[in-house]
């Protein structure tokens, strides 16, 4: 089963690539029907007449209240609601995480545009969680500095965890309290095009005590090399090339996003030693491609049209929509989106066995497992592969089904399937071209663990 799924998935990062390749000489992104790649038509079609009726008739108690939504503008009312100032420039609005487990939290998000000077931003969001821990996060950027490409940044997060962990290599679950800060600055300017350079440095004071639960500490001099219930400073160096062509940041229908940077991380003294220093690299690349001849977009009769065909749908109605007999070659792939992102970062260590356990990498939550929790396990090596199709059922509203692969490990050449994993689902996700609201997801691996997810943070940023 994991080899046909692997091999499913190489076939749509292929026909991707020689669409995406064949249209740059167009300068479209949309894929006409009587041109459409024979590949992509192949990958696509059980996802065009199976899967999708299948969750379309599954989200099926949803469509009332998105025709209420729909037709009450309730959108754009709360948008509205939620924004404030002469020109708009400040929005405050809650925040909702609902996930199994300590990682759901509530909170809220303040941003202020053209606070101090024009182009800047200034963001605040508070979060707290089912059991009482408590994080915070701050955030200031000057964009367009005295009229040129150049921006500046500073941002500051606080955590107060009483049992914060995760998973080692060898599936040793870690617990430890943490009161960490952070600090940073951030310089970046535009390149030719599309392409920009960052720079950052900052500071990170880290404070790991042990957990309240005492009965759950590790002992062992390869835990206290790693820093745990150590208290220890991290001077973060970074240098990022990056790219961006999307057309829209939420609701984007076309071009890519790239990005790949380097990180040399000096750490203080602990546990009588300074031969903690590590190197990171991390590179991520996502594409967004329109298939079909219409554009993405509903307006707003089509909009009330598909809600009402959604509402009045029967189970018997649902069974021929799954027949191949009924299929209509005039509809295929009209209006869809196949979104896929790639995913690595890799930690070396200046002295083996050294690096603190923060270096890691994590696995889990968007790095691109959504059916395990953020930090699901940690290792010196994670990569992933995700693909997300996605339909619209309202002018603000889009269906998705998705399906990722992680795997990690000590190095590229330690990679095994034993630690290939693998996250599968439906959902859907509320948002207009600009602002994203929310998302709600039903998250699979294997065939036991379901992850439920509520959340207003997007899936790729």
């Amino acid at each position: 089963m994991k080899k046909t799924l692997i091999f499913f998935f190489i076939l749509v990062f292929c026909a991707m690539a020689q669409e995406e390749a064949r249209d740059v000489q167009k300068d479209s992104s949309v894929v006409k029907i009587e041109d459409k790649n024979l590949l992509l038509t192949v990958v696509s079609w059980p996802l065009v007449y199976i899967v999708q009726p299948t969750v379309e008739f599954l989200m099926y108690p949803l469509i009332p209240p998105l025709i209420y939504i729909s037709r009450e503008n309730l959108i754009e009312k709360g948008q509205n609601l939620i924004t404030y100032g002469e020109n708009k420039q400040i929005m405050f609005y809650p925040l909702i995480n609902v996930k199994l487990g300590n990682a759901a939290n509530i909170g809220f998000a303040y941003w202020h545009s053209d606070l101090f000077l024009k182009d800047d931003n200034l963001f605040f969001s508070p979060h707290l969680y089912i059991n009482a821990d408590r994080d915070a996060s701050l955030r200031y950027v000057k964009k367009n500095i005295l009229g040129s490409s150049f921006s500046w940044g500073i941002g500051a997060n606080y955590n107060a965890f009483g049992d914060n962990g995760f998973r080692d290599l060898k599936g040793i679950t870690y617990t430890f309290a943490d009161s960490s800060v952070f600090f940073n600055q951030s310089l970046g300017f535009g390149l030719n095009g599309n392409w920009g350079l960052g720079f950052g440095f900052g500071l990170s004071l880290y404070r790991f005590d042990f957990p309240s639960k005492n009965d759950s500490i590790i002992e062992g001099d390869e835990v206290f090399n790693r820093g745990f219930y150590q208290r220890f400073n991290g001077y973060p160096l970074s240098v990022t090339l990056g790219y961006n062509s999307l057309d829209e940041p939420y609701a984007a229908t076309k071009g890519s996003k790239f990005s790949i940077s380097y990180s040399y991380v000096p750490i203080s003294r602990y546990n009588g030693s300074r031969d903690h220093n590590y190197h990171a690299v991390e590179s991520r690349l996502v594409n967004y491609l329109l298939l079909g001849n219409k554009s993405y977009a509903m307006t707003v009769a089509e909009s009330n049209a598909n809600l009402e065909k959604l509402k009045n749908l029967s189970l018997a109605e649902a069974i021929e929509m799954l027949n191949p007999i009924n299929v209509k070659e005039a509809d295929i792939l009209d209006r869809r989106i196949l979104v896929t992102q790639i995913k690595v970062r890799h930690v070396i260590e200046v002295n083996e066995g050294k690096a603190p356990f923060t270096a890691m990498s994590r696995h889990g939550g968007n790095f691109p497992l959504r059916a395990y929790a953020d930090g699901y396990i940690a290792a010196p090596l994670v990569a992933g592969v995700s693909a997300e199709y996605r339909w619209p059922i309202d002018r603000f509203a889009d269906a998705l089904i998705f399906n990722e692969y992680g795997v990690f490990g000590k190095d590229f050449s330690r990679l095994t399937t034993e630690n290939l994993r693998n996250s599968y689902g439906f959902g859907f996700r509320i948002r207009t071209p600009r602002f994203f609201i929310a998302r709600f997801t039903v998250a699979f691996h294997g065939l036991q663990g379901v992850t439920l997810i509520f959340t207003t943070r997007p899936e790729y940023n």
